[in-house]
């Protein structure tokens, strides 16, 4: 899939690739390539902000090499249990927090973009910690 076409070069061996392709026989994808195919490689796009910088992606899969609590190919989403929090043109994944006490089914997980924890009936707060008012005995 890698080649221009099914000639090389007969001194050396060396096939003609498509662009974003290497290897004497066009069979591997240039560094932050990957998923060689009929069409050839395609870019990993990694998030600068979310994977490790110097790191190369998975040639195979293209899955970036993610900062600690970060996730998706791109490296750009919290991993679950983590929400968003940007930074300048940064971000960090920090944890949800969530009482379990006062989440729906006692869930630890909190929407990835405000952090919201899901609150039972009567019971508010990012971290669904607190009684509303005229309301009290926040327990298991």
């Amino acid at each position: 899939h890698g080649s221009v076409s099914q000639f090389c070069n007969p001194l050396s061996g060396q096939c003609n690739c498509k662009e974003r392709v290497k290897g004497l026989l066009c069979d591997t994808c240039m560094d932050n390539f990957y998923g060689l195919d009929v069409t050839g490689c395609k870019a990993c796009e990694c998030d600068a902000a979310g994977s490790i910088s110097g790191t190369m992606c998975d040639a195979r899969t293209g899955q970036c090499a993610c900062k600690p609590n970060i996730g998706g190919r791109r490296c750009d989403e919290c991993l679950d249990g983590y929400h968003r929090v940007q930074k300048g043109h940064s971000f960090l994944c920090l944890p949800c927090n969530c009482e379990k006490a006062g989440t729906v089914n006692g869930s630890l997980l909190c929407d990835k973009a405000t952090g919201q924890c899901p609150c039972k009936a009567g019971v508010t707060g990012l971290r669904c910690s607190q009684c509303m008012l005229q309301t009290y005995n926040l327990s298991m």
